[in-house]
């Protein structure tokens, strides 16, 4: 039997923050990474919560959360035993606290402690990883990016609040944008798409190609901007139902080794990827055709999708090869069997639309790291 289904509950708008001082919880554990508290980004929270709440914040999330990093909160977070867990910022604090409430929960099982579930609220803080809607957590371990995914990582409640987003990077933006796409395509083309998965995953695409680059140019703008957030939730509740691919098991591998943003790992790898999967072409077609060009064949519509990612590429400045980051291709080619190891055991690989082999792979590596 087959199933879709919705969680969380989003929130979201300028009001949007307004909800936290309704709950009813007197505990918070907040997860965030110290800018936000460096920042005083963390007091739009703290202001917003139900007076004489006791609070405790974990601020020590870095960039590609590491299992040190989720020991060292789920120990804080068991000494606390909160009612209510808040994830604030990007994708790491939201990825890291899911892998502290998986744990947490597991611990308590085991050991009879409690069958209490925390109230799990997640604030996203850039518009990319969808991690504010979905069951899975990327969590790095001796240089390898490890995806995890459970039900019981979903967050119960969203917020989304334009605020958080308007000055960010152009970088980031960038990045967190072509993140966005690259979920937004891999659930489209997923073995186990769907039409409720597809519905979400063409509007987020038509959101990206209509406001990516207008967001990077004038992050201040209301619009491009809160439109680049609905997109990243989107992209996030479709791939939430039907996965990913290849794209991400390889920017999973390749981001950890070499210290790549996962967006722009993404980013990157992405035409590769579209050339690649040839039992797609037909659904790549339609992607084209949906973005306003013109194919008579699906051949031809392959094509023109991967000049469309190209030219947005070129726009968000974002280099079309590994070679182009300055990473020494003798220490490429020395991680290479390590990368086909994890492409094989990552969970995204499964329902890529076209299989994966030792020789296919070390091709496609090459191509992205020379370039095509």
């Amino acid at each position: 039997m087959k199933e879709f289904f919705i969680k969380p509950s989003i929130k979201y708008g300028e009001d949007s923050l307004d909800y936290l001082s309704t709950l009813p919880y007197n505990t918070f554990f907040i997860v965030t990474d110290k800018a936000m508290v460096d920042l005083k980004i963390i007091d739009k929270i703290l202001e917003k919560l139900p007076k004489n709440s006791k609070i405790e914040i974990f601020q020590d999330v870095t960039p590609n959360p590491t299992d040190d990093i989720v020991e060292r909160g789920l120990k804080q977070m068991i000494y606390f035993n909160p009612k209510c867990i808040i994830a604030l910022g990007g994708g790491s604090p939201i990825d890291a606290t899911k892998g502290m409430l998986y744990f947490y929960l597991k611990l308590n099982k085991t050991l009879n402690l409690s069958d209490f579930t925390p109230y799990f609220i997640a604030i996203p803080t850039t518009s990319g990883t969808g991690s504010e809607v979905t069951s899975y957590s990327v969590i790095t371990s001796n240089n390898r990016k490890i995806a995890l995914s459970d039900e019981k990582m979903l967050p119960n409640l969203s917020i989304l609040n334009p605020i958080f987003t308007k000055t960010l990077p152009a970088k980031i933006i960038a990045d967190t944008g072509m993140d966005v796409l690259t979920h937004a395509i891999e659930a489209y083309t997923s073995k186990v798409s769907s039409p409720f998965t597809n519905a979400m995953a063409k509007e987020a695409i038509k959101l990206v190609d209509l406001n990516l680059v207008e967001h990077y140019n004038s992050p201040s703008l209301s619009v491009p901007r809160e439109n680049i957030q609905y997109a990243s939730c989107l992209a996030g509740i479709a791939f939430n139902n039907s996965s990913l691919g290849i794209n991400h098991s390889i920017a999973h591998s390749i981001g950890a080794k070499f210290h790549i943003s996962h967006g722009r790992a993404n980013a990157i790898i992405l035409p590769y990827i579209v050339e690649y999967n040839s039992n797609a072409r037909e659904k790549y077609c339609e992607l084209a055709n949906l973005l306003g060009y013109s194919s008579e064949t699906p051949i031809y519509g392959k094509e023109l999708f991967i000049s469309f990612i190209k030219n947005l590429k070129q726009q968000l400045k974002i280099e079309n090869s590994l070679k182009e980051l300055n990473i020494s291709f003798e220490d490429y080619k020395k991680v290479i069997p390590e990368i086909l190891k994890d492409v094989k055991n990552d969970i995204c690989t499964t329902y890529n639309p076209n299989p994966i082999d030792d020789r296919s792979l070390i091709e496609l590596l090459i191509k992205i790291y020379f370039g095509m």
